[in-house]
C-alpha cells in the first residue's frame, strides 16, 4: 500500500470514526513538480524552534511593532514600552497605565516630529517620538474621547475606535493630536469592534457586519472637516469576534469572524467579498467558547506565509498556510500535556521573525534550524487517516515512514557512544526519554532521533503502546525506520511522535497488508 495519505493536515471531525488525523508542530509542503499521487508530493517539515533574544521585564508581551524605516522595534510587556534598535540596544522609553491586555502599535512621519509610534490600551492613547526619545501619554482633552484599543495609519492621518461604540477618530493631518472630529460606523447598528487599514482603504469590523471607508478630503468653505466617507455598496454581512484576531495575510487579511447567525469561521477579505478558509474540524474546536480572546499576527518564512491564531480560552494554538491551505496546531509541551504556543505577538525586525511570550516577557526569534522551543522540548505528532476496507480484516506486515535519514547530533565530547541494548534489541532511556550509553552517561538529545509508533484498532478511541525505532545517527543516510508484525485490524489508525531535537522531516510512508474475507 504506497503512501497511504500518511502525511497531512489537522483534521479531527465531530466524530472521530470518520476522521482523526493530527498534524502537531510540524506543517505541510507541497512539491509542485510531482505528479498528484506520487511519492513525497506533500511532505511534513518541523515547525520553527524558539530562541531567547530579549529579555524584558517578566509579563506578558502586549504587542510589539517595527517602526517605519527599519530602524525601531516597539515592544510592550507589562506596562513597561520599550524600543529595540538595529544594534540590539533595549531601552525603556515609557510606562502605560494598564499592565496586561492587548496593545495596539502604529506610526507615523509627523509633520515637526519626524517618526513617531503610537500606542492604544483601551483607556489612554500614547506617543513616542524616535528622534527626542520623549513619551507621551495623550490629554484627556485631545480629540472626541480619550482612549482606544485599535489604531492605523493611513494618508498620514491616525485612525481610532471609541471603545464600545460605533465611533472611529482621526488625529490631525501629520500630527499626534487630534481635532473633535469623527465617523460612525451607522450602516448597521452593531458596534465598531476592529479597524485594519488595507489597500489605502479603512476597514470598519463591527460585531456582524462591516464596512468601508475611505479618505475624501471633506472640506466646507476651504475648512477640513472629517476626511473619511463611507464607500457605497462594500458593506459585508460579517463581523469580527475578535478584534485582535484581525491580520494583514498576503494581499488580503484574516480574522474570526461572527454575524447574526453565528461564529468561529475563520475567513479573510479579499477586495469586499468574506471567503470561509477554516476547515469543520478548525470550527468543531471553537464551538461554544469565548472567542473575543483570540489573537492572530501573520509571518512568512521560506516561502510560506502563516496566519497564527491562538484561542487562550481553549489553550489552542491553529495555523493556516496560505501556500498550502492546510491548517496545522503549533503547540508547546510541558509536563502536564500540550499548550497553547508561546507566542502572544509578532514582528519582522532587523532580518529576524520575532515574537513575545504571552507571560514571561521573553522576545524569541523563530528560527527553522533551531528544534527546541528556548531548550525545551517540542513534541511532534502525525495521525494518519483511518485505514479500512469494507471494515474487513486487514493484516498488516510491515510500516516504513520515510524520515530524512541521518539528522542525528554529535555526541557530547567526552561521552561513550556505544549502545546500550536490553536484551530484547530496545534502546536503554531515562523516564525522561533521554537516551543512555554504556557508561550511563546522559547522550546529548538527539544522538540517536527516535520515532515513537502507536496505533489505534478501535477508530481512534484507543491506543496501543509506543513502539520505537531510529531514524538515523548522523551520517546514516540510508538507515530505515521500519516497524513489522503489526497484527491486524478493521479500522487502524496509525500516529508517529518525536521528540528529538533534530530536522524530523517526513517524506512519505508506505504499508503492507493483506485482506481477508472476515
Amino acid at each position: 500500500m504506497a503512501d497511504f495519505g500518511f502525511v497531512g493536515s489537522s483534521y479531527t471531525a465531530p466524530s472521530i470514526y470518520q476522521d482523526d488525523q493530527e498534524c502537531i508542530n510540524f506543517y505541510p509542503e507541497i512539491d509542485p513538480t510531482k505528479p498528484q499521487g506520487s511519492r513525497g508530493v506533500i511532505a511534513l517539515y518541523p515547525t520553527p524552534g524558539l530562541v531567547a533574544k530579549y529579555n524584558l521585564v517578566s509579563a506578558e508581551v502586549r504587542g510589539m511593532r517595527a517602526l517605519s524605516g527599519g530602524q525601531y522595534l516597539i515592544v510592550v510587556s507589562g506596562s513597561t514600552v520599550y524600543s529595540i534598535n538595529t544594534s540590539d540596544v533595549v531601552t525603556v522609553v515609557g510606562t502605560l497605565a494598564t499592565s496586561s491586555g492587548y496593545v495596539s502599535i502604529t506610526d507615523n512621519q509627523t509633520t515637526n516630529n519626524g517618526l513617531t509610534a503610537y500606542i492604544v490600551d483601551g483607556p489612554n492613547r500614547y506617543t513616542w517620538v524616535a528622534k527626542t526619545n520623549v513619551f507621551s501619554t495623550l490629554a484627556s482633552s485631545d480629540g472626541p474621547w480619550s482612549g482606544a484599543t485599535v489604531c492605523g495609519v493611513m494618508d498620514n492621518y491616525i485612525i481610532y475606535n471609541e471603545p464600545n461604540t460605533q465611533n472611529f477618530a482621526c488625529t490631525d493631518l501629520g500630527v499626534t493630536t487630534s481635532s473633535a472630529r469623527y465617523g460612525t460606523k451607522d450602516g448597521s447598528p452593531d458596534n465598531l469592534v476592529s479597524i485594519i487599514i488595507d489597500h489605502r482603504q479603512i476597514f470598519l469590523l463591527g460585531e456582524n457586519t462591516s464596512e468601508v471607508w475611505v479618505d475624501v478630503g471633506n472640506t466646507i468653505n476651504g475648512l477640513t472637516t472629517f476626511p473619511f466617507g463611507r464607500v457605497s455598496g462594500t458593506s459585508m454581512q460579517h463581523g469580527v469576534a475578535a478584534a485582535f484576531s484581525v491580520a494583514r495575510f498576503a494581499e488580503q487579511f484574516m480574522f474570526v469572524s461572527q454575524d447574526t447567525r453565528g461564529q468561529a469561521i475563520i475567513g479573510a477579505v479579499n477586495g469586499y467579498s468574506f471567503q470561509r478558509l477554516s476547515t469543520h474540524a478548525v470550527e468543531q474546536t471553537l464551538i461554544g467558547i469565548n472567542l473575543s480572546d483570540a489573537i492572530a499576527y501573520t509571518y512568512q518564512i521560506e516561502g510560506h506565509e502563516f496566519y497564527v491564531v491562538t484561542f487562550p480560552s481553549i489553550d489552542l494554538t491553529w495555523v493556516y498556510d496560505l501556500v498550502t491551505q492546510m491548517w496545522h496546531k503549533w503547540l508547546y509541551w510541558e509536563n502536564d500535556g500540550f499548550h497553547r504556543h508561546r507566542s502572544n505577538c509578532a514582528a519582522f525586525f532587523n532580518g529576524m521573525n520575532l515574537v513575545g511570550d504571552y507571560e514571561n516577557g521573553i522576545v524569541y526569534q523563530l528560527q527553522n534550524d533551531i528544534y527546541t522551543d528556548n531548550n525545551n522540548t517540542i513534541r511532534r505528532i502525525r495521525r494518519a487517516p483511518h485505514i479500512v476496507a469494507d471494515l474487513q480484516r486487514e493484516y498488516f506486515s510491515e510500516l516504513q515512514i520515510q524520515f530524512q535519514p541521518g539528522v542525528g547530533l554529535s555526541n557530547t565530547p567526552g561521552y561513550e557512544a556505544q549502545d546500550l541494548m536490553t536484551e530484547n534489541g530496545s534502546f536503554l532511556w531515562t523516564e525522561d526519554g533521554e537516551y543512555l550509553t554504556t557508561s550511563g552517561y546522559l547522550a546529548t538529545p538527539g544522538y540517536d532521533p527516535q520515532a515513537m509508533l502507536k496505533w489505534s484498532n478501535d477508530g481512534g478511541s484507543t491506543w496501543s503502546n509506543e513502539h520505537w525505532t531510529s531514524i538515523g545517527k548522523i551520517g546514516r543516510y540510508q538507515n530505515r525506520a521500519i516497524w513489522r508484525r503489526l497484527g491486524w485490524a478493521r479500522d487502524r489508525i496509525y500516529e508517529v511522535m518525536i521528540t528529538d531535537p533534530v530536522k524530523a522531516v517526513i517524506v512519505s510512508a508506505n504499508l503492507k497488508g493483506e485482506g481477508a474475507d472476515n
